[in-house]
């Protein structure tokens, strides 16, 4: 009886279910370059987004996936990127095809190093009136500060300072103006 039960639910029919939607973050990263550049996106609740990065040749670089008004920062590569955001509900997302159905959005960007600034973007998408619109685009640069430790730690029984061969760097972020 188990067996016949089992074999008649293996033959239903199966229509096609929305994969459980991700947490909001990173899906992947393809470039061997470092992600260390800021892109934020800020957007409202009701939609979901799938935000992609490509290089110039149309290649994935960066991919991440935000929860509709929750806190978006990706860390990307440096270079010029065709940034892709779709808009789609929910219930609509299949991990290996993203959404089935939503709105899509490009815009090329520059992402940065320049000596100590990482120069990076942040943009606003708000579904309206059932398009998907890109607004609000600023730039955000973070400032890394480098500092030695070269204190001299230890003397001679004469009280001659000895050179101090084992110096750390410490290395702290703010975002710039």
């Amino acid at each position: 009886m188990l067996r016949i039960l089992m074999l008649a639910t293996a033959l239903l029919p199966t229509g096609t279910y929305a994969e459980p939607r991700p947490a909001t973050g990173l899906l992947s990263k393809q470039s061997p370059l470092p992600a260390t550049i800021p892109l934020q996106v800020r957007t409202s609740k009701g939609h979901d987004y799938a935000i992609s990065l490509q290089d110039d040749k149309g290649s994935p670089v960066i991919s991440g996936y935000q929860r509709g008004g929750d806190f978006f920062r990706l860390l990307v590569p440096p270079g010029r990127h065709d940034v892709t955001i779709t808009a789609g509900l929910p219930k609509d997302w299949q991990s290996d095809q993203g959404f089935t159905t939503g709105m899509k959005a490009s815009v090329a960007m520059d992402f940065a190093i320049r000596a100590n600034r990482r120069e990076g973007h942040q943009i606003t998408a708000k579904v309206v009136n059932g398009e998907l619109r890109l607004g609000d685009r600023r730039d955000q640069t973070i400032c890394q500060i480098a500092e030695w430790d070269s204190i001299q730690k230890e003397t001679t029984e004469g009280g001659i300072p000895l050179r101090y061969l084992d110096q750390s760097l410490d290395t702290r972020s703010r975002f710039c103006d």
